[in-house]
């Protein structure tokens, strides 16, 4: 039991150092479930092998795909029967473990990912025949989703194999839980920007301009790297104030028929490339549909999206990854010829 509360104490100690860490990615939280005590008896003895467990989880993602993760649990109070110099002898009492092991993640959708863990189970039995605590392997699956920005659920099955150590014989222990963890240092979900307008400063739309010999380029790109909210999460609908800021780019094409542009979607690297090629499409053809309603034709519009194949930025932090999710409106310049 010492080793046990040792190791928890170990454990918690380590989390306020985590969190003080820029960008930390330190999540804690707690679960609960059925537990089952396989072949805890060495004869027919009816043992109770059914009770209810609950835990508390803290991990540190140290990117999408790998975390390093402990739990604490309370496997249950069970009744065992084991075999001491040829005599039956039973014993009543609650069993606890301390897990740690490492977390692998894939992200078959941008916010819900399948994990695996494996690694040791520190289990500890306080009977009334006496304390045993052992080491033994341990197996972890599960579905771990994002509900909100802080905010994790998840379903996981843990399995602890071949606890024996006298008052055990080989026996397996199954737990089945629903739990939610709160991840402290992330903020996938960013407030969005106000979109970027670059230069040349737009000309006055009335009264029309005799035609320039040349008309310079013009270009917006709506990044969701700042305050203004350009589409919702995991979104291709395009909010009233991005809408709004493309109305520059929109009176150019207005007051010049010669005038084209070229719209292109981008997205970061989380969740699978086909899921990210098909959104940054979508999305760009969200903000194509702001020229269109305009009255603009769609011969004069390119609308292409890159998936995660053009970053602009690491998408190994939250802020890299905002600022690849873009969409990027280039109008290029208009070469009037005089003729004479």
């Amino acid at each position: 039991m010492k080793k046990i509360v040792t190791s928890l104490g170990l454990l918690i100690a380590v989390a306020p150092t985590a969190y003080a860490q820029q960008d930390s990615g330190l999540y804690m939280g707690g679960r609960i479930g059925p537990s089952f005590l396989e072949d805890s008896c060495v004869t027919d003895t009816d043992c109770g092998d059914s009770e209810l467990g609950a835990g508390i989880i803290t991990g540190y993602d140290f990117n999408d795909w790998f975390a390093l993760e402990g739990t604490y649990d309370y496997l249950g109070r069970f009744d065992t029967a084991f075999d001491q110099s040829g005599t039956t002898v039973g014993a009543s009492g609650d069993l606890t473990a301390l897990t740690l092991a490492p977390k692998f993640s894939y992200h078959f959708k941008p916010d819900t990912a399948l994990y695996g863990k494996l690694g040791g189970a520190m289990w500890d039995f306080n009977s009334n025949a006496g304390d045993r605590d052992d080491v033994s392997l341990m197996g972890a699956l599960g579905v771990d989703h994002q509900a909100t920005e802080k905010l994790n659920v998840r379903l996981e099955y843990q399995h602890i194999n071949d606890m024996d150590d006298g008052y055990f014989s080989s026996v397996d222990n199954n737990l089945v839980t629903v739990g939610m963890t709160y991840h402290f240092g992330r903020t996938n979900h960013e407030p969005m920007p106000e979109p970027m307008v670059e230069e040349p400063v737009m000309e006055e739309p009335e009264p029309a301009p005799e035609p320039q010999p040349v008309v310079e380029p013009q270009s917006i790109v709506l990044s969701e790297a700042g305050e203004t909210e350009m589409f919702g999460f995991d979104k291709a609908t395009l909010s009233d104030q991005a809408a709004a800021s493309l109305q520059p780019l929109v009176d150019r094409l207005l007051r010049h028929e010669e005038a084209t542009a070229t719209i292109v979607g981008h997205t970061d690297s989380k969740g699978p490339a086909a899921y990210n090629q098909k959104l940054s499409v979508e999305r760009a053809q969200a903000v194509a549909d702001v020229f269109l309603d305009a009255g603009i034709d769609a011969s004069r519009l390119t609308v292409e999206g890159k998936g995660e194949a053009d970053p602009i930025a690491s998408n190994n932090t939250p802020e890299g990854r905002a600022q690849n999710r873009r969409v990027e409106v280039t109008s290029p310049e208009i070469v009037y010829v005089e003729v004479n």
